[in-house]
């Protein structure tokens, strides 16, 4: 029991049942109120333990701030969550479909010119890098060689494309 009001919290939880279930419309709250109510009845808690009445502050009013302050916090805590685990629409896009064979002949045949200039391994990395997609790490795994000498493949072919 808070010597200070002399009653014990029960009683204060049922006079402020009213300002909290208030607090959740006055701030617009409109999904996970039951989360709100457990949150302002805390809060409400905390105002009880933390009153001091020598302060010349009603305890209506201290809760009142008490209780909005929580609920404002949890609210906000609330939106960073959902701001930064929520799946963007990218995220959310369907993986554009795969290229079927008749299109890939066209890439190839397009490169077919420019790839008789390079060795074997740097017409590796053209191939598996603008035609699959794939990154120097993935092309590495691939061939079972060092992400290095991925780099220099591709280096050296771009090096001889350019001329």
């Amino acid at each position: 029991m808070n010597q200070a009001l002399g009653i014990s919290f029960e009683e204060v939880a049922e006079d402020f049942t009213p300002l909290v279930t208030g607090m959740i419309k006055r701030l617009r709250i409109y999904k996970n109120q039951e989360e709100f109510m457990q949150v302002g009845f805390i809060a409400l808690w905390k105002a009880y333990e933390r009153f001091d009445d020598t302060k010349n502050v009603p305890f209506s009013s201290y809760a009142y701030i008490t209780v909005k302050g929580e609920m404002q916090e949890q609210l906000r805590k609330d939106s960073v969550y959902e701001e930064r685990y929520t799946p963007s629409d990218f995220e959310r896009a369907p993986e554009p479909p795969a290229p079927d064979m008749e299109s890939l002949y066209l890439e190839l045949d397009s490169l077919r010119p420019y790839l008789d200039r390079l060795t074997p391994r740097e017409q590796d990395w053209v191939l598996e890098y603008s035609i699959h997609g794939r990154g120097i790490k993935e092309i590495a795994g691939r061939f079972h060689v060092s992400p290095h000498t991925v780099k220099d493949w591709r280096r050296s072919a771009l090096r001889k494309l350019r001329m």
